[in-house]
């Protein structure tokens, strides 16, 4: 049966964390709470080292019922949502609730060993910040915000100023943004909610702040377990409003300088060559993708990569079309997390850690190779098929997390 419709299981239906966690059921519906399905036949691979779970607070989640002041995106009128706290405060998911999880990525371990790096992970660059290779110094680290990336989102709000982006497939083939800001802030949304995905990146970002809508019980959890991450959802912090030009719930917005996270700025994630040093590889001037149900097309042009979707341009809410210095097009694993939401729409999870092939594009070429994890704590490792790391334009990148590859180049 297709992976976007229900298991015949018995499903537990989950309270929302706030009502900042529910989701679309399809793309013409509305918001659907995740549900949690009893399987009892499930075939899914599971590790055997788990993360032993991490104590939390028994303090519950803060509804979101009044008001502060914010900053504002737009003139349109807005909803300011309530300070809940900071940090990682929350309840966790009880025992029995937990073992409905299906996946893999929540029971690894930071440090659990996936793969053996083929060459050492990139270098820092001198006086050049640590996402992008450009030259700048900022000081914090990483903060990484959930995106919606459904055609009710758009235009979003800050994605061409992200360091970098990774779009992820959530239910009925719908994909979610992580877009990730270190070397400059911004006012970013629509806001929305976590994804077992996300922790098999958060780890390679050192002590990032995530911020997010929400989640059901169970991911929330899961996210919560992962000590190293600051977390900022919005049932915990105040740094949040409501557009009200626009329909719930793809209408939450924050500013990532809002995040006040502790701590240094992340490692590398990837080699850059020097300016003024071109690329090997096939001239290539556009690459098609499919994620899910979600077409994207990216074109060469001027120096840029110019992104299309569903077929249209993707443009920010300022008019600009959404561009990229490179796009890392990762072939990774898909499974089952064991959770539908209200309407049969399967929860899948993608696992980027351990090793799989690789496109990547850069200065108009096409090289094919291998990305290596070694662990969740490590940035990707790319190689071309001699072996050679390779070396990405500096700028913003776009990490596409698909299961076919690449349709078109």
């Amino acid at each position: 049966m297709s992976r976007h419709h229900a298991l015949l299981a018995l499903p537990l239906l989950l309270s929302a964390c706030s009502a900042v966690t529910q989701e679309e059921a399809s793309p013409s519906s509305t918001a659907p709470e995740l549900v949690a399905m009893v399987e009892s036949t499930s075939t899914t691979a599971k590790p055997t080292t788990t993360r032993p779970p991490t104590t939390q607070p028994t303090t519950t989640m803060t509804s979101i019922s009044t008001t502060e002041t914010a900053h504002q995106p737009k003139t349109t009128q807005t909803t300011a949502i309530p300070s809940g706290g900071t940090g990682s405060k929350g309840t966790e998911a009880p025992g029995d609730l937990m073992s409905q999880y299906k996946g893999v990525i929540g029971n690894y371990t930071l440090d659990q060993v996936l793969a053996t790096a083929p060459a050492p992970a990139p270098s820092a660059i001198p006086g050049a910040a640590p996402l992008t290779g450009v030259p700048g110094n900022a000081p914090g680290p990483a903060v990484v915000v959930k995106i919606d990336n459904s055609s009710k989102a758009t235009p979003q709000s800050g994605l061409n100023l992200a360091d970098i982006i990774i779009e992820e497939e959530v239910e009925w083939g719908i994909t979610r943004l992580a877009a990730i800001f270190q070397s400059q802030h911004a006012v970013v949304g629509p806001v929305r909610s976590g994804r077992t995905t996300d922790i098999s990146f958060l780890g390679s970002l050192g002590n990032p702040a995530l911020v997010y809508s929400g989640a059901n019980k169970i991911i929330d959890t899961l996210l919560l377990r992962q000590g190293y991450v600051q977390n900022f959802s919005a049932s915990r912090n105040g740094a949040y409003w409501r557009d009200s030009s626009r329909r719930a719930p793809s209408n939450l917005y924050a500013n990532s300088a809002s995040f006040k996270a502790s701590g240094a700025p992340p490692a590398p994630w990837f080699a850059y060559r020097s300016e003024g040093v071109g690329a090997a590889g096939t001239p290539t001037s556009q690459v098609s993708l499919l994620l899910g149900s979600t077409s994207v097309t990216w074109t060469w042009s001027e120096g840029a990569w110019l992104r299309n979707q569903r077929g249209a341009a993707h443009v920010t809410d300022g008019g600009a079309q959404v561009t990229a210095a490179n796009i890392v097009v990762a072939t990774v694993t898909e499974v089952d997390t064991g959770m539908v939401d209200s309407a049969g729409g399967v929860v899948p999870e993608f696992v980027w850690a351990g090793t799989g092939s690789v496109v990547v594009f850069t200065d108009g070429k096409r090289i094919d190779g291998t990305w290596t994890r070694p662990t969740l704590a490590d940035p990707a490792i790319l190689v071309d098929a001699t072996g050679n790391v390779i070396a990405l334009t500096p700028g913003r990148t776009w990490v596409e997390l698909v299961v076919n590859g690449v349709t078109s180049s």
